[in-house]
């Protein structure tokens, strides 16, 4: 008998025979491709090392041509047979890692004993034909021993294959289980990514990896991603996983953890199925706290390995460098706070994105961005702001025509600032196309189709932008200006109102309610509204309203409402349709078209929502009215 010795190499329940290439847990075969066990016996021999990418293409594949998709099939493959547990780490962009304990365990090799084994099968199938009985009782006491232990053996064999084949179809069977469960998944939102540790990671940092994550697996066409508005308010805290997946109303949810230490990033991540709180996927990530792009790519990589989506068209954008994408995330951080002056931030960090890097798009949309919201706040006139945006948003589109942000900013700056209908539908259309999984172009398109007057539609448009964002407050309020719009004044009271129910703060509902009870005659509730408004933006002002109601009642509350806006205006740009609105209540319509004048000039409000806001129906038959809107009307 040979004294050759057989190696194998054992971790957690499994047992990896390298030279056989078989992999064995507690005693069963398990069934792999064989190029994933070349893989697993290339990660093993190198445990505790980064193995790259092109290193195990070459060692595996040898000089044949392949696509990266082969490698990343065998990783997936070990890793639903292993478990989501981290045991393969990815190294984003360079390769991986195998980071289980691992035995080397030596066996004596018995060669003598397999060529026993098969030459003793051979005769016990060749003698079946016959009576076995009848030849083993006639056969000498040591040969029917022998037949006998050969019996046993060949029972213990069969016994064996059965129990391997049973292992086999259970494994399968819990393959095909988790495979409906995955493919049942259709939303899914990435929560804030929180720490290990109170000063291992700052908030700042955690909410640019998420927002990331979650720009990143939005340009999957598979799966539809909550933006990171909706997400925003779970930073911080720690949240029941399922219960904040219920709320914002998706299948799954991305949830992570951050440990920074001297610039080096440790992520990671566990999927959850809502609301069974089951976990699908976990596994763990290394990178550099500048070198964001690369981390979120290979989590991405990742989650398409164990979501299995193979062909999935994954719109990524062209190369930048990661410095240019740091500033970009630090931007949209702070445009994600909808505040005035982190607007004006953000604006700085866009600006610096693309001075680091001239041909990066994603940052000239934010640019764009950051002037639209600017003048919605009245903050820039609708020319001085647009002449901005459009040159930004212009030069996104040239340098990348296939990014669906190009042509939300391009179809905003034809809308708002020229009032192109047409050509805005155009540019919102073929952003859906590029990108059907994102709420914004869907809830731009659906104003614009309220502005013409194709309510219908703008409902249908304005309830999918709900739907892939159901947290949006500003989705809300642009279906709730739909029912305000066409005239369903009931149904525009009662969503407006549920709007203040989970979002208290919202001006703009206070503000669409106060039209409400103004076209209604119910001044005491108008009132309330516009006071509460006032309370958000303007506290000051509040007092002296107040007052002039109670003592000269609704005629005096307008025209102090008109002294207000007058003296903002110098401050503010762009309410001159507000003061027009006040001399239309007075009945003083010389007065208001005076101001419309002036804001269609000016290329504000009234340009694109005049022919539809129901508050001018009193003087939309005045002939200087119908003139200024068909002088200035839309390009259709």
């Amino acid at each position: 008998m040979s004294n050759k010795i057989k190696h194998f190499y054992e971790f957690g329940e499994f047992r990896f025979d390298a030279e056989k290439r078989v992999l064995w847990r507690e005693g069963a075969a398990v069934p792999i491709p064989p190029k994933a066990s070349e893989v697993l016996a290339v990660l093993i021999e190198e445990r505790g090392d980064l193995v790259e990418r092109d290193r195990l293409v070459d060692e595996v594949w040898h000089n044949t041509f392949v696509e990266e998709g082969n490698l990343n099939n065998a990783i997936s493959s070990l890793r639903k047979v292993l478990g989501e547990n981290g045991i393969i780490q990815t190294v984003p962009r360079r390769g991986y890692r195998f980071t289980a304990e691992v035995r080397e365990v030596a066996e004596p090799f018995a060669p003598d004993l397999v060529i026993e084994r098969r030459t003793i099968s051979n005769t016990f199938i060749e003698s079946s034909e016959n009576d076995p009985t009848e030849e083993v009782r006639q056969l000498p006491p040591k040969r029917r021993w022998l037949l006998s232990s050969r019996v046993v053996f060949i029972a213990f064999v069969l016994l064996f294959s059965g129990s391997a084949a049973v292992a086999w179809y259970f494994s399968g069977s819990a393959n095909a289980s988790r495979r409906n469960q995955i493919a049942a998944i259709r939303s899914l939102a990435v929560l804030p990514l929180n720490t290990f540790s109170e000063n291992s990671a700052d908030e700042e940092l955690r909410m640019r990896i998420t927002d990331a994550l979650i720009t990143r697996l939005g340009r999957m066409d598979n799966i539809v991603v909550r933006p990171t508005n909706s997400v925003l308010r779970f930073a911080g805290k720690n949240v029941d996983v399922a219960k904040a997946g219920q709320d914002l109303n998706v299948d799954a949810v991305i949830d992570g953890r951050v440990q920074e230490e001297n610039g080096r990033l440790r992520v990671t991540i566990q999927l959850i199925k809502v609301p069974e709180r089951e976990q699908l996927w976990s596994e763990q990530f290394d990178g550099r706290s500048g070198e964001i792009l690369n981390l979120q790519d290979a989590i991405a990589q990742g989650f398409r390995e164990a979501m299995q989506y193979g062909t999935a068209v994954d719109r990524s954008q062209p190369s930048v460098s990661n410095e240019a994408y740091e500033a970009y995330l630090k931007g949209r951080y702070l445009w994600n706070q909808r505040k005035k002056e982190s607007y004006y931030a953000a604006l700085e960090y866009f600006e610096r994105s693309v001075k680091i890097d001239p041909s990066f798009a994603l940052g000239y949309t934010g640019i764009s961005d950051c002037y639209h919201l600017l003048q919605q706040r009245n903050v820039f006139s609708t020319k001085d702001a647009f002449d901005k945006a459009e040159y930004a948003a212009r030069r996104a589109l040239e340098l990348d025509p296939q990014l669906a942000e190009s042509h939300v900013s391009m179809g905003s700056v034809a809308f708002v600032r020229y009032s192109r209908w047409t050509e805005a539908e155009a540019y919102y259309r073929r952003a859906i196309e590029l990108n059907p999984n994102i709420a914004e172009p869907y809830a731009r398109l659906g104003m614009l189709l309220n502005a013409w007057s194709r309510f219908d539609e703008a409902h249908d448009v304005l309830k999918r932008a709900e739907t892939l964002d159901p947290t949006s407050v500003n989705n809300a309020i642009y279906l709730g200006a739909n029912y305000y719009f066409s005239k369903q004044l009931d149904r525009a009271e009662a969503h407006f109102k549920r709007i203040l129910q989970f979002a208290p703060g919202t001006e703009r509902a206070h503000f669409f309610l106060e039209r409400i009870y103004e076209i209604q005659g119910k001044h005491d509730l108008a009132v309330e509204h516009a006071l509460k408004e006032r309370e958000i933006f303007r506290p000051e002002s509040v007092e002296p309203l107040r007052k002039s109601y109670a003592e000269g009642g609704i005629t005096a509350f307008w025209k102090k409402q008109i002294e207000m806006y007058l003296a903002e205006s110098e401050m503010m740009r762009g309410l001159e349709n507000h003061i027009a609105s006040r001399y239309v209540l007075l009945g003083e319509v010389e007065n208001a078209n005076q101001y419309i004048e002036i804001n269609l000039k000016n290329f504000g409000t009234m340009h694109n929502y005049g022919r539809v806001d129901p508050l001018f129906d009193p003087i939309r038959q005045n002939p200087r009215f119908v003139d200024l809107m068909n002088r200035y009307g839309p390009i259709i």
